[in-house]
């Protein structure tokens, strides 16, 4: 008997109902269930269900090749395809990022703007421990500064004192002068902070973040989620991918390490790929699922892989525009591969697929390029980017992964300025607004150009 595997099926009707799916695939009302609901616990899958991803057109359910090829035949399907996997797109076969870019001149330059970022920290943990003793003194009253010594014995008081001292004066706390917020070079080169006062910081926006989850950090606030990897209810991130995306979008302005394109946007875990840094597209598709229902403005997907357009998610992008979500995906690192251009599902239409440029404007080594109806849509930082990560910390990471988020933040800063905007429009503002590279005009390298906040929200 063949082995059963687990597939996606696309309906030709992106917008077909639960109970249209059970008569496309000749089953029982009792088999069919809630796709999103169900893969956002951590029960077990059923072999035996059909899991409908209702709104986005797709099923999910496990049959044998034969079964497959024979469903291929029917008129309402668009496609069936086995379910395969994805991964984090950072720099490298790897789901990680944390790698120094591979193009020729960059490694002195990645080296020196890591050991900033790195002397920044240091400096930052160092400035925080000796706030905290101070704060600590000044509360116990043990700080001798505030206690000054006089010079030589201490005079004799008149005996008998003829009145009482008088009561000592309280000495006032000094006000505690906290830094000022610098402002990280990847964000100052999309010219966020001259948006930052025009589009409210992009407040209220919801962005969701399909990564690998987001963790605790001083630097985020996480606005709630949903995880969609199996066995998995949790959307923390043990990775460490998605908290460092989180970042470059929303980090706080708060005085504290990075600052984010959005700072005030409120951020949505949606765990999709697991603490290795890798799922399945079923996972990534029941993600966006949940992210069309759950009213966000702008969804980020640093994540992909090698192959064609996929209808699966041709039709799931679809739907996320119809509904509102504008869609950002990675570009890919695969330049050089077998598979130079743009991956899935960044090559799908409406997409806005988001290239990787270094500091000096220069297209990074592994960035994927486009070609022939697979086109790179803009460019962003992707190289030595510094956000936040595990535990609290901060690191520099690089990949199209790093970039496409600069452009998600960009996008929930225009939303934010033009809020009755329809993501066509959104995406129009950000291509003729952007600060043309490479050849004139747009190009398969670069896209339309680096992201430009502030002139997109004018």
């Amino acid at each position: 008997m063949s082995a059963k595997k687990t597939f996606i099926v696309t309906f030709a009707d992106p917008d077909i109902d639960t109970a249209s799916v059970g008569s496309v695939l000749h089953v029982g009302s009792d088999v069919l269930q809630d796709g999103v609901a169900m893969l956002a616990t951590d029960a077990p899958l059923d072999d035996r269900a059909v899991y409908v991803l209702e709104g986005l057109g797709s099923a999910i359910t496990t049959m044998t090749d034969k079964e497959a090829d024979a469903l291929r035949k029917e008129g309402a399907v668009a496609e069936v395809i086995e379910d395969f996997d994805v991964i984090a797109l950072g720099h490298g076969n790897g789901a990680s990022s944390d790698v120094v870019d591979t193009f020729s001149g960059s490694t002195e330059e990645v080296a020196a703007t890591t050991a900033y970022y790195q002397a920044y920290a240091d400096a930052m943990a160092e400035f925080r421990a000796r706030l905290e003793d101070f704060l600590g003194a000044i509360e116990s009253g043990d700080d001798a500064r505030f206690t000054p010594a006089p010079d030589g014995p201490l005079p004799r008081l008149p005996i008998p004192p003829t009145m009482p001292l008088p009561p000592r004066l309280p000495i006032p706390k000094p006000p505690i002068l906290l830094p000022k917020q610098p402002t990280p070079w990847n964000i100052a080169m999309v010219k966020a902070p001259a948006a930052w006062v025009r589009a409210s910081y992009g407040s209220g926006v919801k962005v969701g973040v399909l990564d690998t989850g987001i963790a605790a950090h001083p630097d985020l606030v996480i606005y709630g989620g949903a995880s969609f990897v199996p066995g998995v209810a949790s959307f923390n991130d043990g990775h460490g991918h998605g908290t460092h995306c989180a970042g470059i979008i929303g980090a706080r302005h708060n005085h504290l390490g990075v600052v984010g394109v959005a700072p005030q946007c409120h951020l949505y875990a949606v765990k999709v790929l697991n603490d290795a840094g890798s799922g399945q597209l079923s996972w990534i598709l029941a993600g966006m699922a949940w992210a069309r229902q759950n009213g966000m403005k702008v969804i980020n997907m640093s994540l992909g892989s090698k192959q064609p357009t996929v209808a699966a998610y041709t039709t799931a992008v679809s739907q996320c525009l119809a509904a509102g979500v504008v869609v950002v995906a990675a570009a890919g690192n695969s330049f050089g591969e077998s598979f130079p251009f743009v991956n899935a599902p960044a090559n799908s239409p409406g997409a806005i697929a988001v290239a990787a440029v270094n500091q000096a404007g220069v297209v990074a080594g592994f960035s994927s390029r486009g070609g022939a109806g697979n086109q790179v849509t803009l460019s962003a930082p992707g190289v030595a980017v510094n956000s936040t990560h595990l535990a609290n910390a901060y690191k520099s990471m690089s990949g199209t992964s790093m970039a496409a988020p600069h452009v998600a933040g960009g996008v929930a800063l225009i939303r934010r300025r033009y809020p009755v905007w329809t993501p066509l429009q959104v995406r129009h503002r950000l291509v003729t607004t952007a600060s043309d590279l490479g050849f004139p005009g747009t190009d398969i390298t670069y896209g339309a150009g680096l992201l430009n906040c502030d002139a997109a929200t004018l």
